[in-house]
């Protein structure tokens, strides 16, 4: 019966202290803030793969061989420093022809495939340098990505200016009630996003655009990008504020 009674009294206990906590919960004000900070791109990082597809895999290879060569010595014509160039490992595959209607995929070579990347620290040589890797006979740009060397510095002014944002509009919402704002209550990032007048495909939240030849480039900008201006970085941050409301 002493059991009970100091069980049932925890428990009434426990209900009185949840309420009185419920019971001076603050009222709050939550709002969101978003901030677009724009960028000019200092630096491109093109990803360039040479595939060749032979029945002879040595064919092939030394083909891939010609393409890497091609790359690497436009590379030092445009004195990109070494560090700056980097060719990935060799992949060696089955390649087959796409199936018809009237027969199944087919054996038709083995696939050498070699990706080098190179950052170009130069912006105003992009053009001339696809153009010259074009002629070259390296046509499968698989990624650009048009970026900025203190990517960092400017995605903290993002959040900056979005919490600016977040704070100006619980004051203006608070104020038509003639009421103030406290302190912050939460603060929750919802999303940084990094696009470029650049990308093919609105749907991409960076700046690359992936798998395209670079006779496909174009400069098609998203509808949400309406603000952006060609060639120029959008880094969009986004953060939701509660605020105590006095």
């Amino acid at each position: 019966m002493k059991k009970l009674l100091l069980l049932t009294a925890a428990v009434l206990l426990f209900s009185v202290h949840t309420f009185a906590q419920n019971a001076i919960e603050p009222p709050l004000i939550t709002v969101s803030g978003q901030a677009e900070v724009m960028v000019a791109p200092d630096e491109v990082v093109f990803k360039l793969k040479a595939e060749n597809v032979s029945l002879d895999l040595n064919t092939a290879k030394a083909k891939s061989d010609q393409d890497v060569k091609k790359i690497l010595a436009l590379a030092r014509s445009y004195k990109i420093e070494p560090q700056n160039v980097q060719t990935d490992y060799i992949r060696v595959s089955k390649h087959y022809a796409p199936a018809t209607p009237s027969k199944p995929p087919e054996f038709d070579g083995y696939a050498v495939v070699q990706t080098t990347t190179i950052l170009l620290k130069d912006v105003s040589h992009f053009e001339s340098l696809l153009s010259d890797l074009v002629k070259a006979g390296i046509s499968d740009v698989s990624d650009v990505t048009f970026r900025a060397s203190q990517m960092r510095k400017y995605m903290d002014q993002a959040r900056a200016l979005a919490m600016k944002a977040a704070h100006e509009k619980a004051v203006a919402l608070a104020g038509e009630i003639g009421q103030r704002i406290g302190k912050a209550n939460t603060i929750t990032e919802v999303g940084m996003t990094v696009s470029s007048a650049y990308e093919e495909d609105s749907d991409h939240s960076n700046s690359n655009y992936s798998n395209t030849s670079s006779a496909e480039i174009g400069r098609s900008i998203a509808d949400n990008q309406g603000t952006i201006a060609p060639g120029m970085i959008s880094i969009t941050a986004r953060v939701k504020v509660s605020f105590g409301l006095n």
